[in-house]
């Protein structure tokens, strides 16, 4: 445990976390340049299926945020009977909210792209991709919990190393189903959503090893049948309002693509290749809040508040710095970044501003998100949702209408309305942590 809070510890828990998502990132990014062969139009495909399924995700959040939160706190208690239960009523539910979302995309996915508006054999293409990517979401979501719980309990490093097994398998499927190598037909769009589902499978039962392994006594068959209501009601007491925050996010990045539609296909194509190519800042971010959120809640289990309390300030100075560097270098390579995607003048015309307000969006992104990471442990999920759904609808998506479309700033004014949204919500997280500072060691940080 000591460990775990000292001024090291925030790195040894960042970094797999770090390379797992750069390679999670890369797989996105390979996928990206492949699909971009068959053309631009698969590209945007590929980008709103996508999508679709992150905000189908964030309906498991509702048992992956609280779970992970609670497992921490007992791996910090040292409570291993409770964390062995977490872990199995985690799986347990997404394992059948994961069969029923597979059915639905398995037949609802070409409503889906109506509702949506997607236009022509862009829409045709995201039936295909959506259909099969997300009818196989159950091995998506199964995957998800599992690396989570793992992570929580403080193992960063096994997720990274089968995440790395994965993206090998799913290069090389990719290869083989998407262009049609040896005795394998070229399947285009279809192949690489194959390849997605297969080498996440594989992924999958290699991290439910690893999960077995992790618990010592092992997990038993009463572990399996018996549900403790107290523990259930502590998961969704954290996991319900950060599940109202993460589906409300996923509506709102729906929206805003359907806004972004309604400038043209090139506008689309644009932001498609921008929000991938921004991924890298943001994976930077997203491991240090990550580990920051393992840092607190074991910290928070082990009554160690003090160090809990100044966690968040030395997480969000060092990812601050880190995601600004990255968002700066971005934009010195951007146009030969953007030639990887496409060499379209418009698309990259309209993407290259983009890439320069990032130097100031992403960096604003990293204090919000440690900042509510260490709230939702720590008692303050509904104060986060509330202000986060809030910010997301009124000043991100209001915002992207009001400039975007009413006054005309197009893609810029989409940037610019979420970069508004990260600021405000950001004071406001800042103003609630602090005034949760503990005066003794034992002093509960709620409010």
């Amino acid at each position: 445990m000591a460990n775990v809070l000292s001024n090291n510890g925030l790195w040894q828990l960042s970094w797999p976390i770090g390379i797992e998502l750069l390679l999670q990132f890369l797989m996105g990014t390979v996928d990206t340049l492949m699909v971009s062969r068959i053309g631009d139009d698969a590209v945007s495909a590929v980008g709103v299926s996508n999508q679709v399924i992150q905000t189908a995700m964030t309906l498991f959040t509702v048992v992956n945020a609280g779970a992970g939160a609670i497992i921490a706190r007992m791996w910090g208690a040292g409570d291993w009977d409770r964390a062995r239960q977490t872990a199995a009523i985690a799986f347990k539910i997404n394992l059948g909210l994961g069969l029923a979302g597979g059915l639905f995309f398995a037949f609802a996915s070409g409503m889906v792209m109506d509702v949506m508006g997607v236009p022509g054999q862009v829409g045709d293409y995201g039936v295909t991709y959506l259909s099969t990517v997300g009818g196989g979401i159950v091995v998506v979501a199964l995957h998800l919990v599992v690396n989570t719980l793992i992570r929580n309990i403080g193992n960063t490093k096994g997720p990274m190393i089968i995440t790395l097994g994965m993206n090998v398998v799913h290069l090389c499927l990719n290869y083989t189903l998407i262009f049609g190598i040896g005795p394998f037909p070229e399947l285009g769009v279809e192949g690489t959503a194959i390849s997605t589902v297969v080498s996440r499978s594989i992924a999958l039962a290699l991290s439910c090893w690893l999960l077995w392994q992790s618990f010592f006594p092992r997990m038993t068959k009463r572990d399996w049948l018996r549900t403790d209501r107290r523990l259930l009601r502590d998961i969704f007491g954290i996991g319900l309002p950060v599940s109202v925050t993460a589906t409300s996010w996923g509506f709102s990045q729906i929206v805003l693509l359907s806004i972004v539609s309604s400038y043209g296909q090139a506008s689309l194509a644009a932001y498609t290749y921008v929000q991938t190519i921004m991924q890298f800042p943001w994976m930077i971010a997203a491991a240090i809040g990550s580990a920051l959120g393992i840092q607190v809640g074991q910290g928070y289990g082990a009554g160690r508040l003090k160090q809990v309390y100044r966690a968040p300030f030395r997480a969000i100075v060092a990812g601050t710095g880190l995601v600004l560097a990255a968002s700066a270098a971005i934009r010195v390579g951007a146009e030969p970044i953007m030639h990887l995607f496409t060499r379209e003048p418009q698309i990259v015309a309209q993407a290259i501003p983009l890439l320069s307000v990032g130097i100031l969006w992403q960096p604003l992104r990293v204090g919000a998100f440690c900042l509510s990471n260490a709230l939702n442990i720590v008692g303050g999920a509904r104060t986060v949702a509330v202000l986060s759904v809030v910010g997301m609808w009124l000043i991100s998506t209001g915002g992207a209408y009001a400039l975007g479309s009413a006054v005309g700033w197009g893609l810029r004014g989409v940037l610019f309305a979420a970069i508004a949204d990260e600021a405000v919500r950001g004071a406001f997280f800042a103003r609630s942590w602090l005034g949760r500072r503990p005066t003794g060691e034992r002093t509960s940080m709620r409010s």
